[in-house]
């Protein structure tokens, strides 16, 4: 390498420090800022409930006191009674000739007209204690209630702040597979509804665990949050076929008239295994090899990364930050990323490692074509983007592959 050129690798690298230090320090800030935001919300909703406990508690008082009133004129009542019924049957308590004169018979008449006339009295006076009794109770009733209405239409209130539907997608992606499939629909909100249907929209249901799947065809599905947003339906394919003639993790693609058996996985083409990085070209071809199969070329490689509808990514047209391991720090395990699959089967052909292929570099003598990006690449990690200027002696912590075969007739 040039004086020039060690120059412009290393104003390169600086100003990627640079970037990366920038947009690290830009989320920082805007970690904080939500924090912040997040504790100024949970601070009014605090202030809010402690309002309404405290008018909770001021009318479980106010009632209490009321009762507890009424509760000792009640005792009051009784004992006046009792008093009043005693002194009569004191009065009485004498002995009462065989005859009486009218002026006596009068009298006794009197009294017991007297009696009846308290005893009535004593009645009515019972019948409005229980009745301002009943509508204390009552009263009572109606406040907690009432209280219970506010609470609840607070909290459907907050609830209905949220009017931004949530994000919802399905695993596995839509593509070709040669077995049962278990379907799940994944929600980026905490507790999410999710819901599938097969065919068309008609025939909603709810999925609450994952279902098996072994049919040719659409399948819709949708997402509800905790607030009633929903997603609009979004539908995938699935083609379930059964003429994988290319062995265990190798699945056939169709390349300029012909099948190619192209590996599922960076090598050694294991899902959940450590990609093999720090391989030059030479050692690629020599591990392939030992495999009985051979490096990729650049066509063949490219056209099971872009999937029979020809697209730029292996899970779509346009870039997804979530889908393939694009923006991070070092190279996941195998097949990790779920969406990250092109629709015959190839899993990590955006992202994770650039990979060899043994297509040589136009303009460029001795050095060959590595495809599809690393962890740190972004959108530029289509199934297009090639890189000339790795030197095939040596190895990089950032270059894997992943071998092809010839379909067997």
């Amino acid at each position: 390498m040039t004086e020039n050129e060690k120059k412009v690798s290393d104003r390169i690298r600086q100003r990627k420090r640079r970037y990366h230090l920038t947009i690290l320090i830009l989320m920082v800030l805007l970690l904080l800022t939500l924090f912040v935001v997040q504790c100024e919300l949970s601070k009014m909703q605090s202030d809010m409930l402690a309002e309404r406990e405290a008018m909770l508690d001021s009318i479980s008082t106010y009632d209490n006191l009321r009762l507890d009133s009424l509760k000792r004129y009640n005792d009051s009542l009784e004992a006046a009674r009792a008093d009043s019924i005693a002194r009569y049957n004191d009065s009485l308590a004498i002995q009462q000739p065989k005859e009486l004169s009218p002026e006596e018979k009068a009298h006794q008449d009197s009294i017991a007209k007297r009696r009846k006339e308290i005893r009535d009295s004593l009645e009515r006076e019972k019948k409005a204690l229980e009745d301002s009794l009943k509508q204390a109770r009552a009263a009572v009733a109606d406040s907690i209630a009432r209280a219970d209405s506010i609470r609840k239409a607070d909290c459907i209130a907050y609830a209905n702040r949220d009017s931004i539907p949530p994000e919802a997608t399905i695993v596995p992606p839509e593509g070709r597979y040669y077995d049962p499939i278990q379907l799940k629909v994944k929600c980026d909100e905490y507790k999410c509804k999710t819901y599938y249907s097969i065919g068309d929209t008609n025939h909603i249901q709810e999925l609450t665990k994952a279902v098996e799947y072994n049919k040719t065809g659409d399948v819709y599905y949708l997402a509800e949050d905790s607030a009633g947003n929903r997603t609009a339906w979004q539908k995938v394919h699935y083609d379930m076929a059964s003429d994988n003639v290319c062995g265990k993790n190798a699945y056939p693609v169709p390349v300029n008239g012909k099948t190619v058996c192209v590996d599922a996985y960076e090598y050694p083409n294991q899902p959940d295994a450590v990609v093999k990085d720090m391989v030059s070209h030479e050692q690629a071809k020599t591990l392939c090899a030992n495999a009985g199969k051979r490096l990729c070329q650049f066509d063949e490689w490219s056209a099971a990364c872009k999937g029979k509808d020809n697209l730029r990514y292996s899970y779509g047209s346009s870039y997804k930050p979530a889908k393939c391991n694009t923006n991070s720090s070092k190279a996941r395990r195998a097949g990790r990323k779920e969406q990250c699959r092109s629709w015959y089967g190839m899993y990590d052909m955006n992202g994770n490692l650039w990979e060899w292929t043994d297509s040589p570099a136009e303009g460029a003598a001795n050095r060959y074509i590595v495809a599809g990006g690393a962890w740190d690449t972004q959108n530029q990690s289509k199934c297009t983007d090639t890189k000339y200027s790795f030197y095939p002696q040596n190895q990089y912590n950032f270059v894997g592959f992943r071998c092809c075969a010839d379909a067997k007739p």
